[in-house]
């Protein structure tokens, strides 16, 4: 049986044998996302060629999802079974009450969220609860991100769970990491992870300690990885003994993937472990790692060559 790796690999490397391929890097965040797919690789790799073309027949070249997140945004349809029309349709109702909402504008044209509420039903009253959700748990306009923001506001209505009850529950969780020296600077994200995946930060915190003393005692991890990164394998139910996976499964990745952004262990930890299977916010959780690691390695890259460019003019 193959390993993950081994599968990880494979769609890889499938899905740049034709014309038009992705780049090394979206390969990889796109099989990434199919790696824990329940479906054949071949039919995975078809679905998400047909979903790319279909995306760029509807969007054109410009707008959101578009580049490298394009091909990431097919794969995890593909990987869900979820059609172009479902997402567009999911897309076009949150652009069109975006207005009306008086929440601010959405993250690249509603892409995000309509790709978590993609996996459920994206009628009306989902576009409503997620408006209300989102007004309830926006932060104040000063650290204000909507990526963010539009990403767990969408993966708290396909929970099913109450604004109420998100704001009061990330309070708790917030005052819980606060008052620990290490964890104090992650207590906002923390608290995100912690409520959307229903776990208790008492219980998560303590997780965090051990894992970040076994982050810090591997040498090859610790250059790899940081405390926020510590944060959501904590919040995942992550072991010290999963840390020696996961730094495994890091040197063991194809040499041509980057390291800038931590990028090899973000696809490490997301290849080594399916968190998609234990309910629909595990789901939305794990499609929502691998756009923001994606997004991270793309901010990274673009970040380094403007600071090797600005170099070589000065």
């Amino acid at each position: 049986m193959d390993t993950p790796l081994d599968r990880f690999t494979q769609l890889a490397d499938s899905l740049r044998d034709t014309k038009p391929r992705p780049d090394h890097q979206a390969a990889a965040f796109a099989a990434v996302a199919l790696v824990h797919a329940r479906h054949p690789d071949t039919a995975l790799v078809a679905a998400t060629r047909s979903l790319h073309e279909s995306l760029k027949s509807a969007l054109g070249g410009f707008r959101a999802p578009n580049g490298s997140m394009r091909w990431v945004y097919a794969a995890m349809l593909a990987a869900h079974g979820v059609d172009t029309e479902h997402f567009l349709g999911a897309r076009d109702a949150l652009r069109q009450a975006c207005a009306a909402s008086k929440t601010g504008r959405l993250h690249a044209g509603g892409s995000r969220a309509a790709l978590i509420l993609s996996l459920g039903e994206a009628g009306p009253g989902v576009v409503d609860a997620f408006y209300t959700m989102k007004r309830a748990v926006r932060p104040p306009w000063w650290r204000s991100d909507d990526s963010v923001t539009d990403t767990f506001a969408a993966a708290h209505v396909l929970a099913g769970s109450r604004p109420e009850a998100v704001v009061e529950a990330r309070a708790h969780a917030e005052a819980v990491f606060g008052a620990d020296q290490r964890a104090r600077g992650h207590r906002r994200d923390g608290a995100r992870q912690c409520v959307l995946l229903g776990q208790a930060p008492e219980i998560v915190l303590s997780q965090f300690n051990a894992l970040e003393d076994a982050r810090r005692a591997d040498r090859f991890l610790r250059g790899r990885s940081d405390r926020s990164m510590t944060m959501e394998w904590a919040v995942a139910g992550r072991t010290p003994v999963d840390l020696v996976q996961i730094s495994n499964l890091t040197s063991a990745l194809p040499k041509q993937l980057t390291s800038v952004g931590f990028g090899r262990t973000r696809l490490a930890s997301l290849i080594a472990f399916d968190d998609q299977a234990r309910n629909p916010a595990g789901s939305a959780s794990a499609l929502a790692a691998v756009i923001a690691a994606q997004a991270a390695m793309i901010a990274a890259i673009s970040a380094s060559t403007i600071a090797a460019t600005s170099a070589a003019s000065s």
